[in-house]
């Protein structure tokens, strides 16, 4: 509406409502004889009187002009006119002919400048009857204007909400629909010329429970609020769930006129109710211990197997008074650090068992909200025999690359005198002795690179961490330009990017320098580059060497080697492996100028 707006149709509306009550309306006066203006002006004395110039003041409500005021102000009255629609805003004009000649003169104003004329001389009455018509028309107008925007106003709210909204007619036989909202149509997928008219039984089908219906419809026949969820089906088949509220609402005689009902598609909540009904059947089946606790420590939940390990068989008991003090000391620790933080956290504690055995569980506690309530979700998993191999793996490891780095430090020492004894020894020594050298310091590197793998990994800590990986690659650079002398090692990482990378990243960026400097030739030039995607970040290093053997690469592509095709060292295995274990992915691609690893590792 042209300049229609509520607050102004309001505060008209309310000026009217003020007039009913004896209060003044607004006339404005463009009268260009003195005597005429003074007249006027006593005649609506009980009124607010201004003058009418270039423009008509704001908050009038009628205007009076005589013919040569007319002339002066026709353009602002006009413009007044439009401003005020849909309001009416009636223009008389006063003037000395016979109504006649009046309108035969102003025919071509009339309803576009005008609204009534008054020929005088007349008697005040007749003035003041044609002055208080036109009030009466005027205040008219700005009730259904008002009554017009508060409409428009009620249907774009309807229509906003994220709720169907259907209106039936409760005088007509069979409740017929006379309104449904835009959510009626986008749940149910009616367009509104197919359901208006109809009763809303419609929706129901072979999958609503007739008891449902009956409730539903024994409240609307006795004319009180009534709610049910109830099966329906869409336009295009589709089950869903509605919890539908249906609410009388009475007319100006007191009867009931209509029946608003709410809508609300429900099947997502219904859906999950049934999920978690079968979750609490599988969570009860399960061999891991499983607990709910609430914030306090209290124990709400416990599975059977919870009842089996721990001895959990009732509900209302502290969670540290299932284990023995030092167990509860840990259990009481990482339970308060999950409270304070609201992060999840995995702690593995000893739990002692009966006859002196010991059983090692790995306590996964996770925070989560029911309802307004935040508890605390704790699974146990026993990992008694997972750590007694990890135990016997580390010894293992231990006493190999201990041993491992002895031996082959030995054997460069010795190869090292053998090619160095004097010149008159055979060459074959000296060749031999290189080729011992060679083999050593391959077996030295592997060894390195297992123990600097293991070594960037730590124990105590998550197998994953949040890293801005463009940063990261910026501060190795110097490093990696410093370890490569012989090469050009550029970072291309602005910005910030943040992934969830494994503990290894700096071992993982060191070996694919290496093995793109190891395959260059001259001065090899490689780039380390970090691009973001919405939900991955690429770490990608380029080369300009020969490409990486076809056999490498396909053992790598597959995940697996052969006896014939495999790696020639486990570098590459490692950093492939790194990256797998927080969900991330290796691929090698070729290039017009060389080789790119690409390392992408997850946002979240």
């Amino acid at each position: 509406m042209t300049d229609g707006s509520p607050d102004r149709l309001r505060d008209s509306t309310e000026r009217d409502r003020g007039n009913r009550r004896g209060e003044p309306a607004r006339i404005a006066l463009a009268v260009t004889r003195d005597r005429n203006a003074e007249l006027l002006s006593e005649l609506l004395d009980d009124h607010d009187v201004v003058e009418a110039g270039t423009e008509v003041p704001p908050g009038t409500d009628v205007c009076v002009v005589d013919p040569k005021g007319f002339a002066e102000v026709r353009e602002a009255l006009s413009a007044w006119k439009r401003r005020e629609r849909p309001a009416a805003a009636p223009v008389l004009l006063v003037a000395g002919a016979t109504e006649d000649e009046l309108w035969t003169r102003y025919a071509e104003a009339m309803g576009e400048s005008l609204d009534a004329i008054q020929p005088v001389p007349a008697p005040r009455r007749a003035v003041r009857a044609r002055v208080d018509g036109l009030l009466s028309v005027r205040h008219e107008s700005l009730l259904a204007a008002d009554r017009r925007a508060r409409l428009e106003l009620y249907e774009r709210a309807m229509n906003g909400a994220n709720v169907g909204i259907s209106i039936a007619d409760a005088t007509a036989e069979d409740l017929p629909l006379v309104y449904v909202n835009d959510g009626f149509e986008e749940m149910t997928g009616y367009d509104r010329a197919e359901v208006l008219g109809r009763n809303c039984r419609f929706l129901q089908g072979e999958g609503t429970d007739p008891a449902t219906v009956r409730r539903l419809r024994e409240g609307i026949e006795a004319e009180r609020p009534v709610a049910v969820e109830i099966r329906n089906y869409r336009k295009s088949g589709e089950p869903f769930w509605n919890r539908v509220e249906v609410v009388p609402v009475e007319g100006d005689d007191g009867e009931t006129a209509h029946f608003i009902g709410f809508q609300r598609d429900v099947t997502e909540r219904k859906d999950r109710e049934e999920l978690l009904a079968e979750y609490e059947r599988v969570v009860r089946s399960v061999s891991d211990p499983i607990l709910v606790l609430d914030a306090d420590g209290t124990v709400r939940y416990v599975n059977e197997a919870a009842e089996r390990a721990f001895g959990a068989g009732a509900t209302g008991a502290a969670a540290a008074e299932l284990f023995a003090p030092r167990t509860a000391a840990a259990f009481e620790e990482v339970f308060d650090a999950v409270r304070e933080t609201g992060e999840e956290l995995t702690r593995d504690i000893t739990v002692g068992g009966s006859g002196g055995h010991a059983t090692v569980y790995q306590f996964r506690l996770q925070p989560e909200t029911f309802g307004d309530e935040t508890r605390i979700v704790v699974v146990a998993r026993d990992i008694t025999e997972i750590k007694r191999q990890q135990e016997r793996l580390s010894v293992l490891d231990r006493v190999l690359r201990h041993n491992l780095r002895n031996k082959l430090n030995v054997v460069i020492g010795n190869a090292g005198t053998l090619a160095d004894e004097p010149d008159d020894e055979p060459a074959e020594v000296a060749a031999v002795a290189e080729r011992i050298e060679a083999a050593a310091e391959t077996l030295l590197e592997l060894g390195d690179a297992a123990r600097r793998f293991d070594v960037s990994s730590d124990p105590a800590g998550s197998p994953s961490e949040e890293v801005d990986v463009a940063a990261f690659v910026r501060s190795m650079a110097p490093e990696l330009s410093e370890a490569h002398p012989t090469a050009e090692v550029r970072a291309d990482a602005s910005g910030s990017v943040t992934a969830r990378c494994p503990p290894q990243l700096r071992f993982c960026v060191e070996e694919l320098v290496d093995n793109a400097v190891a395959r260059g030739a001259g001065t090899p030039a490689v780039v380390v580059s970090v691009r973001g995607t919405a939900d991955a970040v690429e770490l990608r290093v380029s080369d300009d060497g020969d490409p990486m053997p076809d056999v490498e690469r396909r053992a790598l592509s597959a995940g697996t080697e052969t006896p014939l095709e495999h790696t020639q060292g486990i570098e590459l295995w490692l950093v492939r492996w790194a990256v797998e274990g927080v969900g991330g992915r290796f691929r090698v691609e070729d290039t017009e100028t060389g080789t790119t690893v690409v390392l992408t590792f997850p946002r979240r």
